[in-house]
């Protein structure tokens, strides 16, 4: 069965719907003030404490430091994810297993992840590979089709597939039949369509969409 990812949260609202519906991880952006769905320190910390302990906790990152790694494993996170450009150390260092974020553009996006992982020498930090769309954040799809060149590269490295960007209760569904993820990622598809983002997760969105995506054959 596919595992799902509620992402973006910024809410004590948030929270109590993510521990009433059940997905299998939460996530909250930090360090990344652009993002209309950022949090700080202290938000992440009341945030995380109210989180159920059967959930896992994602820090989502972009280009994080590595005084930023060391502040987001003291506040008790399970995982980090990281987006565009990282310094070697953050990976070498952490101490939490990484997700590591591909925005897929075009397929040679996907060709440099395979090369990416063929030649990296720290394949045992790497949790997961998330793959986005071109702009994250933006709700928007991408050809699902390319990620099928780097299901067995991932599978033969024990790295979890993680799908994101665009999806939604309509179209989970057929993303995991497609694609066969192993994880379903999704933020701004499970929002208030009346609100701006960032500033609340839709209940009925989040049930329809874990139903939905546990449903569908992957």
């Amino acid at each position: 069965m596919v595992q799902i990812k509620i992402c973006g949260l910024t809410n004590m609202e948030d929270v109590a719907y993510i521990n009433q519906y059940k997905p299998d991880y939460a996530g909250m952006v930090m360090y990344f003030p652009k993002s209309p769905r950022n949090v700080d320190d202290k938000k992440a910390q009341k945030l995380l404490r109210n989180i159920s302990p059967d959930i896992a906790k994602v820090a989502v990152t972009v280009s994080p430091t590595v005084s930023q790694l060391h502040l987001i494993e003291n506040m008790g996170f399970d995982y980090i994810q990281i987006h565009k450009d990282v310094d070697s150390d953050v990976i070498s260092q952490s101490r939490l297993p990484v997700i590591r974020a591909v925005n897929v553009s075009d397929n040679s996006n996907i060709d440099d992840t395979i090369k990416y992982l063929e030649n990296m020498t720290e394949c045992d930090k790497i949790y997961g590979v998330l793959f986005d769309a071109g702009v994250p954040g933006s709700g928007k799809t991408f050809d699902w089709d390319c990620v099928a060149a780097i299901r067995h590269e991932l599978e033969i490295r024990n790295i979890k597939l993680f799908l994101a960007g665009g999806l939604n209760e309509d179209n989970v569904s057929g993303a995991v039949k497609q694609v066969k993820p192993d994880v379903v990622d999704v933020s701004s598809g499970v929002e208030y369509e009346d609100r701006t983002p960032g500033n609340g997760k839709d209940p009925e969105k989040i049930r329809q969409f874990i139903a939905r995506a546990r449903k569908a054959v992957n």
